[in-house]
């Protein structure tokens, strides 16, 4: 049976840099009973969107998707709805003592997901992500300053549980497919010309709270929740952006929740 508790969009695995975090997070424990479900046209299941969003008396619904690994699709476009236009990801940061700000109108990735039962009546998730940034500006500094495309970020994912001050959130943990490191920025044409580093892991959680009964398939990153531990060329940065996973091939869009 699949519980409604805690639920979160799948499409943070696609946060810039993979990451939206938030720094009481990050005593969060390997979650032990959460899955990854889609949303779809059910007939009056308990929401009004395509997305899972709304909750009311409409046609859509969750949908368990069966243990093993899932390919599936990163966008930032057409979220919230069908007519929702893409939502732009910024990075803010420091470098050389200058403050830096990089927007990207358009992301796309692509992985694999994976639903297992190690044990009787536990379930993890564990996932695969590499994410691509394009049509990316510098707005600051502004003066000739460029960004090399695609920002490309690759990570693995784990759900966690455990998180926030009462413990009883939920998100996903993205780390460095291999050593510390996402990726490497580079900014050509300027003073603060050169390549940097984005490290640390994090933790993200949905839209609008993990605490809440669900927080559909759309994400929305803030600043706040990825200042405290995000670093570009080892100073703080922060992140914010919305996205959405779906199933390879046009599939439905994916949430995680919790299992009873």
């Amino acid at each position: 049976m699949i519980g409604r508790r805690a639920i979160v969009g799948l499409s943070l695995l696609c946060s810039l840099l993979v990451c939206a975090f938030a720094a009481q997070s990050a005593l969060g424990a390997a979650a032990k009973n959460t899955t990854a479900v889609t949303c779809e046209k059910q007939g009056g299941n308990g929401f009004t969107d395509a997305h899972c969003d709304q909750a009311g008396n409409g046609e859509y619904g969750h949908t368990a998707i069966a243990n093993g690994t899932t390919t599936i699709t990163v966008t930032n476009g057409k979220n919230a709805s069908a007519t929702t236009a893409a939502a732009p990801t910024i990075l803010k940061g420091t470098v050389f003592g200058v403050k830096n700000e990089i927007t990207c109108k358009t992301v796309t990735g692509e992985g694999s997901l994976t639903n297992s039962e190690p044990t009787s009546k536990e379930h993890k998730v564990t996932g695969t992500v590499t994410a691509k940034f394009t049509s990316c500006v510098v707005n600051k500094p502004a003066l000739g300053c460029k960004v090399k495309e695609p920002i490309t970020v690759e990570s693995n994912v784990e759900g966690v549980e455990g998180l926030g001050a009462g413990k009883n959130e939920m998100g996903l943990e993205f780390k460095p497919k291999t050593g510390e490191v996402f990726n490497e920025i580079t900014i050509e044409g300027c003073f603060v010309a050169g390549t940097f580093k984005t490290t640390g892991t994090a933790i993200g959680t949905g839209n609008p709270l993990p605490t809440e009964k669900f927080s559909g398939t759309t994400n929305i990153f803030t600043n706040a929740m990825t200042k405290e531990t995000l670093k570009l060329g080892g100073n703080p940065a922060e992140v914010s952006s919305s996205t959405t996973v779906n199933m390879s091939g046009g599939g439905n869009p994916i949430s995680l929740t919790t299992t009873t």
